[in-house]
């Protein structure tokens, strides 16, 4: 029997099921490629973002520890006497007056090796930590020092931040240089990301490594001329993602590369999953298809004439009312963008009186804790003129006199700092203990509740982590510490008191505010946090202080504020989730 007498013979039921077959063949055949090209391309797609954010990360970090230790440098340059040593070459001016500076930033950074101090022509002066260069050696080929990375036989491959000490006329008299391991850089960077890292740099035939994670993973890592050429990496049944960051030194010859092995494993298992269930689905719905339209072809083909009938009218009811829908989702989309406009616009607005009240109450802290170091100057001063006047002004007593002065200026130095780096912009969310903005609140309020006879009570019963930004919780327990105070001072309470208090209860890390100030008078009482209501006299009160805080504390941090009466005052309780996820791969 020929074909085209066969295909004759078979009956209308047959060539359907054979041509729907085939198309099912081709359709699946065509699915199978659309998907395994969109799931390429998706991979490709996150590789290129997961890229780009390691070298954001990478950037960021570099410009970050570059302008602090730059800042640092700087600032120890500007402290007493240092600017004079430098012009003298006074190595052990130099020394003395910097001991207790790096004493601190030594502490901070485990990764400083080095705090040196060179002359105008690069010459060591002095240095604290380890032996560093005798001359900076790349003085010579550079118009200037600056900072980076650099390779020197004593030292190895480091990191050298550099200062510029200027004499008033804007000449150079020297540098203050940061000797910094390149771990630490790896650290910040985990800190950020969970991967393993490594920084490779080669010096002739050598390679110098520096890594962050699994040291067995170095052997299937190379160092080359070129880019890295490898996709992935398949070691004990775990596959890595490599992404290369190449890093600039201080010249072409300290150029290094930086190395993220991504762990994409369980990507891998998920997309061979997708794909084995997607062939397994195919298959199952065939066989449906093949047994539907055996027993019930002509059922089938009666309903899929009514289906695209009922299809089609649908489809024109729907174009219909997407007309209609489209207009409707634009007006609401108009509507939720302008609301959110004013709502952020009034948010900025709010804010910013904030900061206003919180500088002019910082500035009356600020005058509370001048008055005993100026009080003290005035006596030293005194002393200095009746010891004159009696001839009795030795050069010992005016030494002594004078360092007596230095000490005095020093705290009211220092207190400048701490109120300015209180309003300094950090929005680098940090680990820390919950003592530390406690301490900041403490030593900004002490004075001004001193000299108002008011106790500040401290009771850290837990001394737990939170992960937030710091700056901002030490803003908002200054708020409530303020708080309390005018109110106490307002009402004329005897013997008052502050008492901030911080345990854990349950899964809930918490910060206790309480005073004995007679509590909060307003019904209901969380109308305290509404913008411009307050319980104070018109004059001393913004009415923002407690709806900032409870921004910060909910919005921004994460965390949840709570306010109450008890027999004496008003209690307000900050309560935190604990955070040991965060803290356990940001220590590692």
């Amino acid at each position: 029997m020929s074909l085209a007498n066969f295909t004759s013979s078979m009956s209308v039921k047959t060539k359907t099921i054979i041509l729907v077959f085939i198309l099912f063949i081709l359709s699946a055949a065509l699915f199978f490629f659309v998907r395994y090209k969109d799931v390429k391309d998706f991979a490709a797609l996150m590789q290129q973002s997961e890229k780009k954010r390691v070298e954001i990360v990478y950037s960021q970090t570099i410009k970050r520890v570059k302008k602090f230790y730059i800042t640092r440098g700087y600032a120890n340059i500007n402290s007493y006497g240092i600017r004079e040593a430098f012009e003298k070459n006074d190595k052990k001016a130099l020394y003395d007056l910097s001991l207790p500076r790096w004493q601190i930033i030594s502490k901070e950074n485990r990764y400083l090796t080095s705090f040196c101090f060179y002359d105008e022509k690069g010459r060591l002066l002095t240095y604290f930590g380890k032996f560093p260069e005798k001359k900076l050696s790349y003085f010579k080929k550079m118009k200037k020092p600056y900072s980076g990375f650099w390779y020197d036989e004593n030292e190895g491959f480091m990191y050298h931040a550099v200062s510029e000490a200027r004499d008033k006329k804007g000449n150079i008299v020297g540098y203050v240089v940061f000797v910094i391991n390149p771990k630490y850089f790896l650290e910040q960077i985990r800190s950020i990301m969970d991967v393993n890292i490594y920084m490779l740099y080669k010096n002739g035939k050598h390679t110098i490594t520096f890594s962050l994670g699994n040291t067995r993973y170095i052997n299937y890592l190379k160092y080359d001329n070129n880019p890295i050429k490898i996709k992935e990496i398949k070691i004990d049944n775990k596959i890595f993602l490599p992404y290369i960051v190449n890093g600039k030194g201080m010249d072409k010859s300290n150029n290094f590369k930086i190395i993220f092995l991504q762990d994409i494993t369980y990507s891998k298992t998920l997309i061979h999953k997708a794909i084995i269930q997607s062939i397994i689905a195919v298959i199952l719905f065939m066989l449906v298809v093949a047994i539907a339209i055996n027993y019930g072809f002509d059922i089938i083909l009666k309903e899929l004439n009514e289906s695209n009938q009922k299809l089609k009218n649908s489809q024109d009811e729907l174009k219909e009312l997407n007309k209609n829908l489209r207009k409707r989702v634009e007006k609401e989309i108009e509507l939720k963008l302008k609301k959110e406009r004013e709502a952020n616009e009034k948010e900025r607005i709010l804010s910013h009186q904030s900061k206003l009240a919180s500088m002019g109450e910082m500035i009356g802290n600020i005058a509370h804790q001048w008055r005993q170091p100026l009080t003290a100057l005035s006596s030293i001063l005194i002393n200095i003129e009746l010891f004159f006047e009696k001839g009795k002004l030795t050069k010992e007593k005016l030494s002594n006199k004078i360092n007596e002065a230095n000490e005095q200026i020093n705290f009211m130095s220092k207190t400048i700092d701490d109120f300015r780096n209180f309003f300094s912009s950090g929005k680098q969310k940090e680990i820390f203990n919950v003592s530390v903005p406690i301490k900041k609140v403490e030593n900004l309020m002490s004075a001004s509740l001193s000299n108002n006879d008011i106790k500040l009570c401290i009771n850290i019963k837990d001394n737990f982590k939170l992960f937030v930004y710091p700056n901002e919780i030490a803003q908002a327990l200054l708020n409530l510490v303020s708080n309390a105070k005018d109110v106490i001072l307002e009402r004329g309470i005897k013997n008052g008191y502050i008492k901030i208090s911080t345990f854990i209860k349950d899964d809930k890390q918490i910060i206790s505010i309480k005073d004995n100030a007679g509590g909060i008078k307003a019904s209901p009482i969380e109308k305290i946090y509404e913008p411009y209501f307050s319980t104070k006299h018109a004059t001393s009160g913004t009415g923002i202080g407690l709806y900032m805080t409870k921004t910060i504390i909910e919005k921004n941090n994460n965390g949840k504020i709570f306010v109450s009466n008890n027999d004496n005052g008003a209690v307000f309780m900050i309560a935190f989730k604990k955070y040991s996820l965060q803290v356990g791969k940001s220590e590692k």
